[in-house]
C-alpha cells in the first residue's frame, strides 16, 4: 500500500472522528455581512494553499465576492472552496485572476501528464491531455468519478495552467439498481461529519440522484452533491437544496454522537467506498476520548 493511500485513509478517519463534537443547533438570527466577510478572510488566511494577502473579500446579502490575483488555478479554486465553507454564505462570485508564469504548451502538457501518470489515485490508462495557450482539455474514459476529480485537481496545480475543460467520462464496469444506489447515498450523507443530521432527502431515477431539503451553507450543498456523486453507477446529481444560513449550525436538528461500534462501522464503510484506499489493509479501532475538564 502506498504512502498516498495511507494518508487518504488517515484523513478519512480523522474527519469521521470529528463527528463526535458536532453540536446541536437552535433558532437564530441571519448572519450579518460583516461577520461573513471576516470569517472568509480568516479562513483564507489560515489556508497554506492560498495567499490571502493577494485576495480581497466583500459580502452582500450572503453573496461573497472574491477578487485579486494568484499564480495558479488551484489557488483560485481553493479560495472559492474556503469561502463556501462559511456558514451563511449563499453564493460566491469568484473574480480572482490567474496570472501564471509563462510556460510553453508542450511543457504544460507534459507536466500535467506526469502528475496524472504518477498519481496513486488514478489507475485508468489512456487519459489524453491537450494544451492551447495554457488552457487544458482532458479527454478519455476512467473507472470512477474520483479519477475525474483527481485528474482535474492535479492539472489545476500545474504552473502555467489558466483553465481546465474536464471531458473525462466515467464508464462503470457493472450495473446497479436505483434502490441500491439510493441506499448508499443516504448512508454516505449520514456518515459525513458536515452533513450528518441535516434534513436532506435523496431521490433517484435512472441513476440520476436528486437532493432536496435544507443546508446551512454553499459548502454543505456542494459537499452533499460531491458525496453522492462518488457513489458507483451514479450518472448525475441534481440539487434542489435550500441554503438556510443562521448563527447556529444551519438546518441541523440533532446531535451527531455515534457509539464506538457505530463510528467503527462508519469509518469502515467510508474507506470501502473510496476507490483511492486499499481498505482491506486498514485495521480500525474506536474509543471515545476522555472528557476535557
Amino acid at each position: 500500500m502506498t504512502k498516498y493511500k495511507k494518508s487518504i485513509g488517515m484523513t478519512a478517519i480523522a474527519i469521521l472522528l470529528a463527528s463526535l463534537v458536532v453540536a446541536p443547533s437552535f433558532a437564530g438570527e441571519p448572519i450579518v455581512n460583516t461577520d461573513i466577510s471576516y470569517w472568509v478572510r480568516d479562513s483564507l488566511r489560515i489556508d497554506p494553499r492560498v495567499d490571502a494577502s493577494k485576495i480581497s473579500v466583500s459580502s452582500e446579502g450572503g453573496i461573497v465576492t472574491l477578487s485579486g490575483r494568484v499564480n495558479n488555478l488551484a489557488a483560485k479554486q481553493y479560495a472559492d472552496f474556503e469561502a463556501k465553507k462559511i456558514n451563511g454564505v449563499v453564493g460566491v462570485i469568484n473574480k480572482i485572476k490567474v496570472i501564471p508564469i509563462w510556460r510553453s504548451d508542450i511543457d504544460i502538457r507534459q507536466a500535467v501528464k506526469r502528475r496524472i501518470l504518477g498519481s496513486a489515485a488514478i489507475t485508468s490508462e489512456g487519459i489524453m491531455v491537450a494544451s492551447d495557450n495554457g488552457q487544458i482539455t482532458l479527454t478519455g474514459e476512467v473507472a470512477n468519478w474520483g479519477e475525474v476529480q483527481q485528474a482535474g485537481l492535479l492539472a489545476s496545480e500545474v504552473l502555467g495552467v489558466q483553465k481546465i475543460t474536464n471531458n473525462l467520462v466515467t464508464v462503470w464496469r457493472s450495473e446497479r439498481s436505483d434502490q441500491a444506489i439510493k441506499n448508499d447515498a443516504i448512508a454516505a450523507l449520514q456518515r459525513d461529519v458536515y452533513l450528518g443530521g441535516l434534513p436532506i432527502s435523496v431521490g433517484i431515477n435512472g441513476g440520476i440522484i436528486t437532493l432536496t431539503g435544507s443546508v446551512g451553507s454553499v459548502f454543505e450543498s456542494d459537499r452533499a452533491m460531491q458525496k453522492v456523486r462518488w457513489i458507483s453507477n451514479v450518472k448525475g446529481v441534481v440539487s434542489d437544496l435550500k441554503i438556510e444560513g443562521w448563527e447556529n449550525r444551519g438546518a441541523r436538528k440533532k446531535t451527531v454522537w455515534p457509539s464506538d461500534d457505530a463510528l467503527k462501522r462508519a469509518v469502515k464503510d467510508e474507506l470501502a467506498a473510496d476507490s483511492r484506499v486499499a481498505s482491506a489493509d486498514i485495521n480500525i479501532r474506536s474509543q471515545k476520548a476522555p472528557l476535557l475538564r
